[in-house]
């Protein structure tokens, strides 16, 4: 008998098995507050915004890390410190961190700071006074002040809510304002219906709010990504060029070049030290005078007591 072939025998198919991709940190949700972030390359972007922002809370509320009690460590042994910390990272929430829009392009970052309005505000004039270009392949950045869903009970009541304590300062109280809208991966509504929405949720809690469509002191942004509504209230819409970063530093430096001009025209004028004296000859009713008359007197003619 011959030998069995190895033809006959089957081959076990190859299994061909995929990575489980990497969860992701958090997604949007309702309830945060943060920047909204446009741009070209959302990674760069990512990074230029952690640094941009970090740069400037670090000069306003101080640096992020605190040191730890170390005393309350020491009498602790070698794994109880070490538990310890473990706890710590997990429970420390970082001032920014994040969050995915499924948007491409659209970057949102939450942070943990009560107010991320001031910040932005800091850091456009900051680039308005210097002239200086922080961000490359940033274009907008815009403050948050809530997040929730697309609907218009969600948006009435959280608009509501925040408009009540935006009140309590007494410059709120009487402001013009205007509504504008942008929506992305959503059709099942319309920026007429989110505006109408944004609307009466302001004449209710801000009565006395005028609409305006020529500068208007605040403009209510509302941006829609997928189910989620971010809602902006801005300052200075248009001094900060509709929050665009580049525009902005476009804008500053040519301010900062016409400083740096008048400061070097006048560094230039020669200025006498010394006041030289002119001896005029005056006839007064057929009688010569001679009076002495400085340089500051020949600036000003009135100056001249004759």
């Amino acid at each position: 008998m011959s030998a069995p072939s190895q033809r006959t025998k089957r081959k076990n198919k190859k299994k061909y098995f995929q990575a489980p991709k990497k969860q992701k940190s958090g997604i949007l949700e309702s309830g945060l507050r943060g920047f909204l972030i446009t741009g070209n390359n959302e990674h760069k972007c990512v990074k230029e915004a952690y640094n941009l922002l970090n740069e400037y809370a670090d000069e306003i509320y101080g640096n992020e890390t605190q040191t730890n009690d170390k005393s309350a460590l020491r009498d602790l042994d070698l794994e109880a410190q070490l538990a310890k910390e473990i706890e710590d990272v997990k429970c420390q929430q970082r001032r920014f961190q994040q969050v995915y829009t499924n948007v491409k392009d659209v970057i949102f970052i939450k942070t943990t700071l009560s107010d991320p309005t001031a910040l932005v505000e800091s850091i456009f004039d900051s680039i308005i006074q210097t002239g200086k270009r922080k961000t490359r392949f940033i274009q907008k950045l815009k403050p948050v002040v809530l997040t929730c869903k697309a609907f218009e009970d969600d948006i009435r009541k959280s608009l509501d809510e925040y408009l009540l304590s935006f009140l309590n300062d007494e410059k709120n109280v009487c402001l013009t304002y205007n509504i504008d809208c942008k929506i992305r991966y959503n059709s099942n509504t319309s920026s007429s219906h989110i505006k109408w929405y944004v609307r009466k949720s302001v004449e209710k809690s801000a009565p006395k709010w005028t609409p305006s469509l020529i500068d208007p002191d605040i403009m209510i942004f509302a941006h829609v990504l997928c189910t989620s509504c971010c809602i902006s209230v801005l300052k200075n819409y248009t001094v900060y060029k509709k929050y665009n970063l580049s525009e902005v530093a476009n804008l500053g430096s040519k301010m900062y070049q016409k400083t740096e001009n008048v400061a070097t025209e006048a560094s230039a004028v020669d200025i006498p030290t010394e006041i030289n004296t002119k001896s005029v000859e005056i006839h007064a009713e057929g009688n010569p005078a001679t009076v002495e008359i400085s340089a500051e007197a020949v600036a000003d003619p009135a100056a001249v007591d004759i």
